[in-house]
């Protein structure tokens, strides 16, 4: 066997291991629900209630000079939008234009006939 001399300068300082343990998130495989915030829903649709009027005044204007599919589109494009946006980054800010895109549409719109005569058949 060959001997290998040390290294002329062996008066090096041991490196610092350093080790991180994090837990795992939902180790059960659940799902996760935190996004929804009831409270914050609260807060931000109570805060895009005036708006949401705004927007269903618009959307109200573009039913009644253009067509009913127009005023759809503009106010699904409003929702796909802003819900776009807010997957992005779930800030407060952007659940409330969510809330506005989503509630002038409802406000504006005939959303619930539409939903029955979708799931009936009804309005052929």
């Amino acid at each position: 066997m060959t001997h290998v001399p040390d290294p002329p300068n062996s008066a090096w300082p041991e490196p610092e291991i350093h080790v991180h343990v994090t837990p795992e998130k939902d180790a059960d495989g659940g799902w996760d629900f935190s996004w929804i915030q009831p409270w914050t829903n609260t807060w931000t649709a109570a805060l895009a209630f005036a708006p949401a009027n705004l927007w269903a005044s618009v959307i109200h204007d573009v039913h009644i000079t253009q067509s009913l599919s127009g005023a759809w589109f503009m106010a699904g494009a409003g929702v796909t939008v802003s819900g776009i946006r807010f997957a992005q980054n779930r800030a407060w800010t952007r659940r409330t234009v969510l809330w506005i895109a989503v509630l002038g549409g409802f406000l504006s719109l005939p959303a619930f006939s539409t939903v029955v005569d979708a799931v009936t058949g009804g309005g052929r």
